[in-house]
């Protein structure tokens, strides 16, 4: 299975997108894609001029956040229908995490600092099969226990649903900072606890500022094997990220 996950900023380049999938066989084949910050040109949602960039048998479903400047910023998902059949795809919203409920070791400066500053609409859009279930993910830019509660928020969900024997969850987490510092670590840490594997581990960086801000991360319980890299595209200020992933039976 090959999935891939990549934010095309609001599709702001979406023609040199739609060249860059076009030209690289990287993104032949591809069973899963995951994109953030999809939008609308021309009347149609991006993942539609994507989904049909690769090739032929994909569906798709794109699901608005939020307009920003006018614009719909959206998650969407791009599936291959002979490796996926999913029922209608559900939202998960990720929005006020660390503001309301009952919230995790939220610093008074970061509470502060999200009440000051609004954060943006976000949500993970949720499509499922007996076989697979799929998270697309956009956590937010500001707050660092606030995005670890986007991430436990998505894991709750997870949780709370039937168990299938593959779960994938990709996205923009806006890790800003390398992979070593302290929210990599304790969103990992999360991750592990709810038997998440990230499979982009060996994956350096995604973003034009040489940050990592995008992962994929998988829960299998059968032996599986897999490797990750980035295509350097100029396309959007993210890298599209894939892994190719193979369960052992």
């Amino acid at each position: 299975m090959r999935v891939g996950t990549w934010n095309i900023q609001l599709g702001l380049h979406l023609d040199a997108v739609l060249e860059a999938i076009e030209e690289h066989q990287d993104f032949h084949g591809l069973d899963l894609l995951c994109l953030q910050e999809a939008s609308v040109h021309g009347g149609r949602p991006d993942a539609a001029r994507i989904a049909q960039a690769i090739g032929g048998g994909y569906d798709h479903v794109q699901v608005t956040a939020q307009v920003r400047r006018g614009m719909p910023q959206a998650n969407a998902l791009i599936w291959r229908r002979e490796a996926f059949e999913p029922g209608a795809a559900q939202i998960v919203s990720l929005s006020n995490t660390a503001l309301g409920g009952n919230p995790r070791h939220v610093s008074r400066a970061e509470r502060t600092l999200l009440r000051a500053i609004s954060p943006q609409q976000r949500i993970a859009v949720r499509a499922e099969s007996a076989a697979l279930r799929v998270y697309v993910v956009h956590l937010d830019v500001i707050g660092f226990t606030h995005k670890l509660e986007q991430f436990r928020a998505v894991i709750a969900d997870m949780s709370a649903r039937p168990p299938v024997p593959l779960t994938i969850v990709a996205g923009d987490l806006n890790t800003f900072g390398p992979p070593a510092w302290q929210l990599w670590r304790r969103l990992h840490a999360a991750a592990a606890e709810a038997g998440l594997v990230e499979v982009s581990k060996e994956v350096g960086r995604t973003h034009w500022t040489a940050q990592k801000l995008d992962a994929i991360f998988l829960r299998t319980e059968l032996p599986f094997t897999s490797r990750a890299w980035t295509l350097d595209l100029r396309a959007s200020d993210h890298q599209p990220v894939f892994a190719d992933i193979e369960l052992e039976s």
